[in-house]
């Protein structure tokens, strides 16, 4: 796990880097590059359903003198610059990644690689919204931030929101706004709709790859408990898995038996952690205490001077964070430094998600070719990784069931795409309409030889 990667430098010689800074600069020399070779082999381009760049030139530019700067920390001395996360990063890997297979997949089929890159922007916008969007409204309450008066402090709220390279995007809901996104583009190119998607399936699996190894990253979308020290994997504190086994009452173990006390903890509920004695060394402060297996026992949560919040936020040590109770009665303070430095093993699901992603554009490459229908491959994407999602989820315990089912909201959705994956494949085969994109291989075998 490695969060953030680097940090960028608010200015450099004088002028910012993102805002009406360098990256901007930047933009707008690639950007007049892109229009003027657009302008010079226009009559062509049209021809072959390349849109115009201006639309995307303008939205990214927008992204980078407005959108980032606004969620760029700032102290009293003001932006701090912005940090480079492994998240953001990966998820920057799978775009790239997916623009170039689609546009290799595109020159194969006689398509333009502009009409691939400019539905890209399209999809990435789409996807990010559309899986942002989904996780807020998932996770409302960790992200709004009420004021004194009980109203959203929406000046607060927005920055986290924003804040997608942190992590917190959902696959599914990734799919939907990237599909939005990408029809939107068709429809307005009036391309023909199944056999681009066909084209950008792979690139889409592609972008699961990264995209999950950016959650490794980050420790988001972490498995359960894993008792194997072969497949368990540890992550540091701070991280979204250590705070929930901290939440579970799961970390207590080592400072309680430096105090001769063994007990199993409840979920917290607030500020406290009720738990149980279920043994009591002798000769030690437990026994001091005058506390006997079977009596309850309390660890609350130390607020005053904001330790709790540093060793949440910052993950420092040293500072008394817990208050070990008895009744009303205050035993033994419980600092940082005597907790765990890393959670407990879980499994590694964000690799096993990777891989499965990973496989799974093999897969649509490797069928590609063989395929007979327009939308063939998009019904791929939507029956295979439904199924393996449902099985994976499983493996994940960061996602609760819902609807009154033992299931997650993915594993509900997954039924629900899979069968809309077989139903779209139905019909391109009932609809027994040719191939928009043929392949120039089989072109180039429908033209009458010369001799």
């Amino acid at each position: 796990m490695q969060q953030t990667l680097i940090t960028l430098p608010h200015e450099i010689a004088g002028l910012s880097i993102f805002g009406f800074g360098w990256v901007l600069i930047c933009w707008a020399i690639f950007g007049g590059v892109w229009l003027t070779h657009f302008y010079m082999q226009s009559a062509q381009r049209k021809e072959e359903g390349v849109g115009h760049p201006l639309v995307p030139i303008l939205i990214i530019g927008v992204i980078i003198a407005f959108i980032i700067p606004f969620i760029e920390p700032q102290d009293s001395e003001g932006p701090t610059g912005i940090q480079i996360r492994g998240y953001g990063f990966f998820v920057l890997m799978g775009v790239s990644g997916g623009i170039l297979i689609a546009s290799i997949q595109a020159r194969r089929q006689g398509v333009h690689p502009d009409v691939v890159f400019t539905m890209t922007l399209f999809l990435f916008l789409g996807g990010v919204l559309g899986g942002r969007l989904w996780y807020v409204v998932q996770k409302w309450t960790e992200f709004a931030i009420i004021d004194r008066g009980g109203n959203i402090a929406w000046g607060d709220t927005l920055p986290k929101i924003l804040k997608f390279t942190e992590g917190g995007l959902v696959v599914y809901g990734a799919f939907v706004g990237g599909l939005i996104g990408c029809s939107i583009f068709l429809f307005r190119r009036k391309l023909p709709k199944l056999a681009t998607l066909d084209l950008i399936a792979p690139a889409l699996a592609l972008g699961m790859f990264f995209g999950r190894l950016g959650c490794f990253m980050n420790g988001c979308c972490y498995g359960g408990l894993c008792t194997d020290d072969l497949w368990g994997v540890q992550f540091p504190i701070g991280s979204p898995p250590y705070m929930r086994h901290l939440d579970q009452g799961l970390l207590f173990d080592r400072p309680l038996k430096q105090r001769g006390i063994e007990a199993d903890f409840d979920y917290r509920s607030n500020y406290l952690w009720k738990g149980r004695i279920t043994a009591v060394q002798p000769d030690s402060l437990g026994q001091a205490g005058g506390l006997h297996q079977g009596d309850t026992i309390n660890i609350e949560m130390r607020l005053v001077d904001g330790a709790f919040s540093e060793y949440y936020e910052k993950g420092l040590f040293g500072e008394t964070a817990f208050l070990l109770k008895n009744g009303g009665r205050v035993l033994d303070n419980l600092t940082v430094k005597e907790m765990p430095a890393r959670s407990l093993k879980v499994y590694p699901a964000q690799v096993y998600s990777s891989i499965n992603g990973g496989l799974l554009c093999l897969l649509l490459w490797a069928y590609f070719p063989y395929r007979k229908r327009d939308g063939q491959i998009l019904a791929l994407v939507f029956i295979f990784y439904p199924i393996s999602r449902f099985l994976l989820e499983w493996v994940r315990s960061d996602e609760l069931g819902q609807l009154g089912t033992q299931l997650t909201i993915s594993q509900l959705f997954s039924v629900l795409t899979v069968l809309f994956g077989i139903g779209l494949w139905t019909y391109t085969t009932i609809r027994k309409q040719p191939l928009a994109y043929p392949s120039r291989s089989s072109l180039e075998l429908a033209k009458p030889s010369d001799t």
